[in-house]
C-alpha cells in the first residue's frame, strides 16, 4: 500500500478561490505554480508567518503567456509557458530561500531555481492564451493531502504580495 506524507505547493490562482476551498486533484482552478510539491519541517502557521514576512514588501511579479507545450512522462499534460520575467524569477527564488530555512524538501528539485519553467496547465474549463498578461499578486499555500486524502487539494492560506 502506498503511504502519503504531508505535502504542499505554492501557487498563484488566476481563477477565483478562497481559503478553505477544496477540489479534486484532477480539477485544479487555473493557476501557475511558484513552488511545486514539497514537504517542510515547519508547522503551517510558521510557514505562513515566514511567507507573510517575505511577501509584505515584495514586488508583484508580471509575465506573459507564450506557446503551448506538452509536459509529463507521456507528454499528456498541455500547458501554456509563461515568460521567465526577472520579477517572476525573483519571486520564485525568494520563496525558495525562505522555505529552505524550514527544511524544504522538494519532490522534483530539478524544476526549481535554474530549472524553474513557469507555466499554467490548460484546464478543462479555462486556459491562458498566447499574449495574455498575468500578474502574481497573491500566493496560495495548497495542502496536497487534506484529511489524508491524496485525491483532494485544499487552499490553506492566500497571502497578498506587497501587503
Amino acid at each position: 500500500m502506498q503511504t502519503f506524507t504531508q505535502k504542499y505547493a505554492i501557487v498563484q490562482f488566476f481563477d477565483d478561490t478562497y481559503e478553505g476551498y477544496e477540489y479534486s486533484s484532477d480539477s485544479w482552478p487555473l493557476h501557475s505554480t511558484i513552488v511545486d510539491t514539497f514537504a517542510i519541517t515547519w508547522s503551517v502557521d510558521e510557514m505562513v508567518n515566514q511567507l507573510e514576512e517575505v511577501l509584505k514588501d515584495h514586488a508583484i511579479a508580471k509575465s506573459e503567456a507564450g506557446d503551448d507545450r506538452l509536459f509529463g512522462e507521456n507528454r499528456q499534460i498541455r500547458v501554456v509557458l509563461l515568460n521567465r520575467s526577472s520579477s517572476l524569477i525573483k519571486l520564485h527564488q525568494d520563496i525558495l530561500t525562505v522555505l529552505e530555512k524550514g527544511g524544504l524538501k522538494l519532490n522534483d528539485p530539478q524544476f526549481a531555481r535554474d530549472g524553474f519553467l513557469p507555466h499554467a496547465t490548460v484546464q478543462r474549463h479555462t486556459r491562458l492564451n498566447k499574449g495574455d498578461k498575468v500578474q502574481f499578486t497573491a500566493l496560495s499555500i495548497v495542502d496536497m493531502f487534506p484529511n489524508k486524502d491524496p485525491c483532494k487539494r485544499r487552499v490553506l492560506k492566500t497571502i497578498t504580495i506587497g501587503g
